[in-house]
């Protein structure tokens, strides 16, 4: 017997659905026509609720879909437009030519690969010659196939000859799905359901119409279910994304420090200290404290101090590299593992906050983060440097990326990496890169080694992932995007054909 107290509200309209029908031939069928999720049902039908009502017997039938592949050709084979052109008797090259215009090549190539056609030339004009009128046919049967799956046919309606080949060549894919047929027994046509209320409110309080109604029973001794109070923010997905990226890509993490002398952040960096980065207008000086200790390896320190004196003159000060600041790139924690790594090969990268003295507008802000990324190696060149960063950058999803030679204190040559960015309809910087210079490595201990290095703004990556105007739309408590990243993605892929 069913205990109609402990059966759910949906659990209980599904049964009503039942009992107004003695055969159902597809229970997916059934849950579409009545908004019931199928795996819902399929599990209170298995659950043995319904024995002695229901009878069910499995099966199993087979779906088409168009692949991605399909859909951007839209749904259109390569080859169809020329067999259909050479069915009708049409031979004349430069007439097929003037009819298909750029796209007779990509036809003609796709019949040819089979074998199907050949192209003559003869007294100054050309004739395609059709070998195999067989395939211009199987062409034009598998064309009526394909359109058919995209117009929602079922398989029982689409002939099988060419479903294979379409699979074969990944134009289509193939996704068996069970499925149930029900014979409803007398038994639950007999049964009487009543409605039942789930919700007491005051007004069937107060008429007492609570005492004619059937209420479902409440379980006060029902484990209540631990529900995470909290959820990543869009940067920290952002973040942990990037994060996997680089240690598939083979990389070690490392870490720094927000509070840095500038002797990590700039002269190390082979930044001579008048560069206009270090005034105040551009890095964040602290009050307290005010300088921080140099490093205890006195060779460290002479030999950043002759590279400065030796390349950019003057006197290189300790108390202008002591000063305590608010790192402004992360590039400083690459400093340190060079240093300790004495030449030593490796792969490292890193993600933190980081600091710059800006105004905040569009595509700036005073806080931000940072991804770091190193490269120790033998004969590194640009070529290594931007396969490094395509790769990363196709493993986010871009592939429409330029680089563009700029200038930076401590790499030769420098590179900045622009992708395209739909809201302003422009290419924005969103990285920094280059090979370190030999004035900055050899007081670190790297001067035999290359080393290819980058930073690139999480910021402006996450603006070009959810397709934003704004750096400020990805913070603060209230974050509402609006933009459609599928729809973008599609104008997209349109505008690069």
């Amino acid at each position: 017997m069913i205990d109609l107290q402990q059966v759910t509200g949906k659990q209980r309209y599904f049964v009503q659905v039942l009992q107004r029908q003695s055969v159902i031939a597809s229970l997916r069928s059934l849950c579409a026509e009545h908004h019931l999720d199928f795996n819902f049902i399929n599990g209170f039908l298995l659950s043995g609720i319904l024995e002695g009502y229901v009878q069910w017997q499995e099966y199993s039938h087979q779906t088409w879909s168009l692949t991605p592949k399909a859909q951007e050709w839209g749904a259109r084979l390569p080859g169809v437009a020329l067999a259909e052109q050479l069915l009708q008797g049409v031979r004349d090259r430069s007439v097929l030519q003037a009819t298909l215009a750029q796209d007779f090549s990509l036809h003609y190539g796709a019949l040819r690969r089979e074998q199907a056609v050949d192209l003559q030339d003869g007294d100054g004009e050309g004739t395609v010659t059709v070998l195999k009128p067989a395939v211009l046919a199987a062409y034009q049967q598998r064309q009526a196939t394909l359109s058919a799956v995209a117009t929602g046919a079922t398989a029982e309606q689409i002939s099988a000859a060419s479903l294979d080949w379409l699979e074969q060549q990944g134009y289509l894919s193939r996704r068996v799905q069970s499925d149930y047929r029900l014979q409803v027994l007398p038994a639950l046509q007999d049964l009487a359901l009543s409605d039942q209320v789930t919700c007491l409110t005051s007004d069937l309080i107060v008429s007492g119409q609570w005492r004619q109604l059937d209420l479902k029973p409440y379980d006060i001794e029902a484990a209540v279910p631990d529900i995470a109070y909290g959820r990543p923010t869009i940067l920290s997905q952002c973040i942990q994304r990037i994060r996997d990226i680089f240690l598939n890509m083979g990389f070690d993490e490392m870490t720094g420090y927000i509070v840095e002398s500038a002797f990590w952040n700039f002269d190390a960096l082979f930044t001579p200290q008048d560069h206009p980065a270090r005034e105040v207008q551009d890095t964040f000086y602290l009050a307290h404290p005010q300088t921080l200790p140099l490093p205890s390896d006195r060779a460290l320190i002479e030999g950043v101090k002759q590279v400065h004196e030796a390349n950019y003159g003057g006197e290189w000060t300790e108390a202008e590299a002591s000063r305590a600041i608010l790192r402004a790139h992360t590039t400083t924690s690459t400093a340190r593992r060079l240093y300790q790594l004495q030449g030593q090969l490796g792969k490292y990268f890193s993600i933190d906050r980081v600091f710059r003295n800006e105004t905040p507008d569009r595509t700036h802000l005073v806080e931000f983060h940072q991804i770091e990324g190193v490269v120790i190696g033998e004969l590194l060149s640009v070529r290594t440097l931007m396969g490094y960063l395509t790769d990363f950058y196709n493993r986010l999803g871009f592939t429409d990326l330029r680089f563009k030679p700029t200038y930076n204190p401590y790499t030769e040559p420098s590179l900045e990496v622009l992708a395209y960015h739909g809201p302003s309809d422009r290419y924005i910087e969103v990285g920094n890169s280059g090979l370190f210079r030999q004035e900055m490595l050899t007081p670190l201990g790297c001067g035999h080694r290359s080393t290819v290095a980058w930073g690139l703004g999480l910021e402006r990556m996450a603006m070009l992932l959810y397709n934003v105007d704004r750096l400020s739309d990805l913070i603060g408590p209230d974050i509402n995007l609006q933009a459609n990243c599928e729809g973008w993605a599609t104008q997209r892929l349109g505008a690069r054909r």
